[in-house]
């Protein structure tokens, strides 16, 4: 195994200090000194408004941890995609999940082939695509058409960005429902360039960075890919078609050298710009450094399994969701039927469920979790999961 690697420099590290720092020292000249500072994290979970008509059935104390559900319902033949509101609204197979500044979480549901919205109230409806109606097509809310669609972002403006599986294509939503296609020709393949003349096979992740580039993890291809604001894509690590694990620069050389991945199904990025890759098919967790630097943070690649602590020792298994929160990543570690925590120093903890016992448990944690999936911070600070046919707030301990 290579040495460990930081995620960011210790100067970096120090710099995150500073507007707490100088928040003090304002505070005691009595805001009579002007200062100004050209740099600084960008709104993390302090942005996102407070939403205490969030659902939070069953009753908990304020501030409690625990797992409660937001929609969706706990049964053995609820695998049908319906409308409604909490409980009475139905999930098949739910997978990605992402939530926007208004409150709204969208989730991608591969089986019924749409994507749908959660309100702040828990009201869930189809944004886009017809239940049961797989297939390729631009348009509006239930006229457009999409096959197996599994992970989804938003943007600032509530668009959504949105990796279509079967259709080894990236789609873009308005907030109205109007569907167009970014990147991909619908065929399987591995071509850089720009819209369809580039080519994908069965992406999963998706992610948005500070300066407007998506990321993409390229399943099929066990590669990460990049569409910059000008819709080009180019592969940023891996090698394309070769399953394998290995550190170092992303795509090497053209022989045997650069990083190695095997179905990577999740992508997230920090404001440092460090890539975070749900390496699926190693049960590792792995990150791209702005420089293309690729290292493993957590797990022991071909070793499926459950232990927290540092990175030689931890472990996971088919780990296929990520997302960022401050300095610490969230992992939907679906074969252990938990979700994990990795902090700043790359010490991987459990946060929700136990390990080898699938099945949703409510209530105070650790829970229990049904191979969950989608993860993402939710506008009310907590965390979003997708796990069986149900939409869970995960309020976990600090």
């Amino acid at each position: 195994m290579k040495p460990f690697t930081s995620r960011t420099p210790t100067w970096a590290r120090r710099l995150r200090t500073l507007p707490l720092l100088l928040a003090i020292a304002l505070a005691g000249c009595n805001g009579d000194v002007g200062v100004g500072i050209g740099f600084g994290w960008p709104a993390g979970p302090d942005h996102w408004p407070d939403h205490p008509d969030w659902p939070s059935w069953p009753d908990r104390p304020q501030g409690a941890t625990g797992l409660f559900p937001i929609a969706g319902d706990i049964c053995g033949v609820c695998s049908v995609s319906r409308d409604g509101t909490g409980s009475q609204a139905r999930f098949d197979g739910p997978q990605g999940i992402a939530a926007d500044g208004a409150g709204n979480l969208y989730v991608a549901e591969p089986s019924s082939a749409t994507i749908r919205k959660i309100t702040p109230q828990g009201a869930v409806t189809t944004l886009a695509g017809t239940a049961g109606a797989p297939g390729h097509a631009d348009g509006s809310g239930g006229a457009a058409r999409f096959n197996a669609p599994s992970r989804l972002e938003t943007d600032a403006n509530g668009n959504l960005f949105v990796t279509d599986t079967g259709n080894s294509a990236i789609r873009s939503i308005t907030p109205a429902g109007a569907v167009v296609t970014l990147a991909g020709s619908g065929s399987c393949g591995s071509s850089d360039g720009s819209g369809a003349q580039a080519t994908f096979c069965n992406p999963k992740g998706i992610a948005l960075d500070r300066w407007g580039n998506l990321w993409v993890a390229d399943s099929g291809n066990h590669t990460v890919r990049r569409i910059d604001r000008d819709g080009r894509v180019s592969t940023v690590a891996g090698a394309p078609g070769v399953c394998g694990s290995a550190d170092g620069d992303g795509r090497g050389s053209t022989g045997n050298g650069g990083a190695r991945f095997c179905d990577p199904q999740d992508v997230a990025v920090d404001y440092w710009g460090n890539v975070y890759v749900a390496d699926t098919g190693n049960s590792t967790v792995r990150m791209i450094s702005p420089e293309g630097r690729v290292s493993t943070l957590a797990g022991l690649p071909g070793q499926c399994a459950a232990a927290d602590g540092s990175p030689g020792v931890s472990r996971l298994c088919s780990p296929s969701g990520i997302d960022v929160e401050g300095n610490d990543l969230y992992v939907a570690d679906t074969g252990n039927a938990t979700i994990r925590r990795i902090n700043l120093d790359n010490v991987t903890s459990t946060v929700a469920g136990v390990a080898g016992r699938n099945g949703i448990v409510l209530g105070a944690l650790p829970g229990g979790l049904d191979r969950p999936i989608g993860v993402t911070l939710a506008p009310d600070g907590s965390v979003a999961v997708t796990t069986h046919n149900v939409v869970l707030k995960l309020l976990a301990a600090e």
